[in-house]
């Protein structure tokens, strides 16, 4: 048995002595593998730590198939590769969220009216039109569901969407301002019923 598969025994028996001698042995290097990674000190340090930490956790699961130090490295590997992954989502929904707050920032006084104008339209379709919409869409129950409800062919709940659709459309073009009621439209529709 070699030295490295003798800590690596240690290691999962719980002794944190070998433990303490793979974090002294390893932590530098696996700390420039994530600062490469990341181009960033406190996201390579968070990487070492929490890989460490996961090591020491899950030690009774270890599959070192080739070396410890490869084993290592995959796991700030993977930690870097999913923080980064996290933080390019989350970029993406604050744009998102920020995008609809300017929107409706802007447009906060005037939405009582649009939302009334959207409830009117909706509510301006034949009963069973009106009934199928909500229910499909705004609630969202699918086509089958809303047929069964309705007791309508799943076709049926199709054309009657396709109609209040056309319908809602032909209300945004006509209104002046299309743009905003649209865009209200989106936001707002699972809210507004």
């Amino acid at each position: 048995m070699t030295d490295e598969q003798n800590t690596v025994q240690r290691l999962i028996a719980g002794d944190v002595k070998a433990f303490e001698k793979v974090f002294r042995d390893y932590s530098r290097e696996l700390y420039f593998v994530a600062l490469g990674l990341s181009r960033d000190q406190a996201v390579a340090e968070d990487a070492v730590q929490e890989s460490f930490v996961y090591l020491w956790s899950h030690r009774e699961q270890i599959n070192v198939k080739h070396s410890l130090v490869n084993y290592l490295r995959k796991m700030v590997r993977n930690y870097v590769l999913n923080y980064m992954r996290h933080q390019k989502v989350r970029a993406e929904k604050e744009a998102d969220i920020i995008r609809e707050q300017v929107f409706l920032n802007e447009e906060e006084e005037d939405i009582t009216p649009k939302i009334e104008a959207i409830r009117s339209v909706v509510d301006s379709l034949p009963e069973g039109c009106r009934k199928i919409f909500v229910m499909a869409v705004i609630e969202g129950v699918s086509y089958a569901e809303t047929a069964e409800s309705m007791g309508v062919a799943v076709n049926t709940v199709k054309s009657q969407v396709r109609i209040a659709y056309k319908k809602i459309k032909e209300s945004v073009q006509n209104n002046p301002d299309n743009t905003a009621l649209t865009m209200l439209f989106l936001l707002s529709l699972k809210k507004m019923l």
